[in-house]
């Protein structure tokens, strides 16, 4: 008896569509992230055991997926032995010259497809193949295809993402009694790891942790001081998709009067985005919607968007003012907005969202004030 993999958020039907829409007569996947998405085959590092992602270098794993939303896995066959793979058909191969040859084989048997997309990270060696099969002047890149398919989420993929971040949200509250003048930030990354999978986490999706002004994004052993504002801003995985909560700290008796008065301020902003999140409002609509709460407050709207869509990945696609997509039923979106204080420190608020049809209905729990810390 075989053991069932199957795709939570692929709809062949509507994948048919939108490649009927463009003209392709199919769609080859080479990301982790979309063969993940149309297959279900444990491509990323938080799903299952993550060796596919580790030995894509010398096994790599891919999908095609045709114009009547018929999915194609081609993967390392040691990744099949036990297994069926619901709802497509499976091709295998031993390494990297056999992954080539078996996709060259698939698209010499096709009939009558004369267009193709591909990612446009598709890898060199697989574009070749594609363009030996139709030529290049029909290939197309098709990031779209995934894009919009992934944006709207199934009741599977929903349940993932309040998992994920109910498992954050219980490693935020784990962490704060443990805030003190003096630590590591290396230390409080290890703990933040440690506790997001001892609440069931099955990858770490991201840790920016910063003390004070410090960069975020670059994780050095700087030691907490006083009068700092720490900035928790965490991801975990759960089974493939991801959460992004950001929560603030301070080292002190007291919250200076100016810090909590534009952190109030950003609170406002972020749930009068948030009251816009109603299906059928442009992207771009909430954009300028931030952007004329930002001026109402008198702060500057230094940012690019006011958000993004999370899923698999941390932003799928950003609310910005040049995006054509709209809010629709069971997207989940992330609304974040900060502005500078005299310190150095971005303050603001980020809060995560599943639309429904009345509008967004929030998920993120935790509170939301500048929490004061032992100094």
């Amino acid at each position: 008896m075989s053991l069932a993999v199957a795709a939570v958020g692929f709809d062949g039907k509507r994948a048919a569509g939108l490649i009927k829409e463009r003209g392709l007569g199919g769609v080859l996947f080479t990301s982790p992230e979309n063969t993940f998405y149309t297959t279900g085959a444990h491509t990323l590092p938080g799903t299952g055991n993550p060796i596919l992602y580790a030995l894509r270098n010398q096994t790599p794993t891919y999908s095609f997926v045709d114009a009547e939303g018929r999915v194609t896995l081609f993967t390392w066959m040691g990744a099949t032995m036990g297994l069926t793979y619901e709802g497509q058909e499976v091709r295998t191969f031993v390494d990297t010259l056999g992954a080539e040859e078996e996709l060259a084989s698939f698209l010499g048997e096709l009939q009558g497809i004369k267009r193709l997309g591909v990612e446009s990270t598709c890898p060199f060696w697989a574009y070749r193949v594609v363009e030996r099969a139709v030529g290049g002047e029909n290939i197309s890149v098709a990031d779209e295809v995934a894009l919009k398919l992934r944006l709207v989420k199934t009741a599977k993929e929903l349940e993932r993402i309040r998992a994920s971040t109910r498992i954050v949200e219980a490693t935020v509250s784990e962490l704060a009694p443990r805030l003190h003048v003096g630590l590591s930030r290396l230390d409080l990354a290890q703990e933040a790891r440690q506790a997001m999978m001892k609440h069931g986490a099955t990858a770490v999706d991201h840790l920016t942790i910063a003390f004070g002004s410090s960069n975020p994004e670059v994780m050095l052993d700087e030691k907490l001081a006083r009068d700092q504002v720490v900035t928790l801003d965490l991801g975990a995985v759960y089974e493939g998709y991801t959460s992004d909560n950001r929560r603030l700290f301070y080292t002190s008796e007291a919250l200076p009067d100016d810090m909590a008065a534009l952190h109030g301020k950003l609170l406002g902003i972020v749930d009068g985005v948030g009251e816009g999140l109603a299906p059928g409002t442009p992207f771009s609509g909430l954009y300028s919607r931030g952007v004329e709460l930002y001026q109402k407050e008198g702060l500057e709207p230094m940012f690019f968007h006011v958000g993004h869509s999370i899923g698999i990945q941390t932003e799928e696609a950003w609310i910005s003012a040049e995006s054509e997509l709209k809010v629709e039923e069971n997207m989940v979106l992330n609304i974040e907005l900060y502005a500078p204080h005299v310190s150095g420190v971005m303050i603001g608020d980020e809060e995560t969202f599943v639309i429904e049809k009345a509008g967004g209905k929030r998920i993120t729990t935790l509170p939301r004030e500048i929490r004061l810390v032992g100094a």
